[in-house]
């Protein structure tokens, strides 16, 4: 029956409101469809509810879904249980998104589910084997495991995936230092010196390493080498003036001291060690060139480049 033209014009306006498609074609699977997979949904706001998920309205049954954005935000803003949650739901969404995975595992990592995080490294790598930022990433929830092996075995194999990496070797240090392997830990260290001698953490850690080992002489140039390389760490600062301490410098202490104040007033080690030292009646020291030790550094380390070409 042909409607009559009232029925015609509300007719238009239902159209015109709510939207008409093809027979069988919903706009919304439409959209889906063509939506990136790192961005899959619209950006929602979301805040809690009762302490339990999220919704963009409380009383609200259907909510956009979460895009990779909002996981990204929940994450940068610290709130790492909502990331996770969010993460979570998106992988369940896009299960083949290696990046999705792996901002899933560094979420739960954060927010203390180790567990959950290990499992998601380990999908993002076997999406994407050469997903070294998930090797390196999975080695630090299983050294904080005390996993050391097992977070050896992955760093080796992030090494033949990117043999660049700087952190890898940092951190099989880490592992090799928390076994005792001092030896190893050396290597691993020089080895990322190697790589980018302007890594202050690699110089500071090496440097530190041999201070507790009693090493103290072979401890100052690397020690001096991450100050120049970064004098704005007052960690980096009182590392060396404990290893000059121990030199009997005192007065080369007291600098050093200074310095990590200056870098951080507020810095309290640095402060007990200053008023030490500064009690110490020592006699006249040798001059110490501190900046020569550094270059030191800079030459052992031309030479190991040039020996693994």
């Amino acid at each position: 029956m042909k409607p009559n033209g009232k029925v015609a014009v509300l007719l238009l306006m239902a159209c015109a409101v709510v939207g008409c498609s093809k027979r069988g074609e919903s706009p919304k699977a439409k959209a889906d469809a063509t939506t990136p997979a790192a961005t899959s949904g619209e950006p929602v706001a979301f805040k809690h509810v009762d302490g339990e998920g999220f919704a963009e309205n409380a009383a609200a049954k259907v909510t956009t879904p979460a895009s990779f954005g909002d996981g990204e935000a929940a994450y940068q803003a610290k709130n790492y249980s909502d990331a996770t949650k969010i993460f979570e739901e998106y992988t369940a969404r896009r299960p083949e998104n290696a990046w999705g995975h792996y901002m899933l595992g560094l979420s739960a990592w954060k927010s203390g589910d180790l567990a959950k995080s290990e499992n998601a490294f380990e999908v993002a790598l076997r999406i994407d084997p050469k997903h070294v930022k998930s090797y390196i990433n999975l080695s630090r929830v299983l050294i904080e495991q005390k996993r050391f092996d097992d977070a050896i075995a992955k760093l080796t194999v992030a090494t033949e995936v990117d043999a660049e990496s700087i952190e890898v070797p940092r951190l099989m240090a880490r592992a090799y230092t928390a076994q005792n392997k001092i030896d190893e830990a050396v290597d691993a260290y020089r080895r990322a010196i190697v790589l980018n001698e302007r890594d202050p953490w690699s110089l500071n850690n090496l440097g530190l390493l041999f201070l507790e080992q009693g090493f103290t002489e072979d401890a100052v140039p690397y020690l001096a080498k991450a100050i120049e390389v970064n004098p704005n760490v007052p960690a980096f600062h009182n590392n060396l003036g404990m290893a000059l301490e121990h030199m009997g410098r005192f007065l080369g202490a007291t600098e050093a001291y200074k310095g990590a104040l200056a870098a951080d007033p507020r810095y309290e080690k640095a402060r007990q060690n200053l008023a030490r030292v500064a009690a110490v009646k020592g006699g006249p020291e040798e001059p110490f060139d501190l900046a020569a030790l550094a270059r030191g550094v800079d030459e052992e380390r031309k030479v190991a480049r040039d020996e693994t070409k």
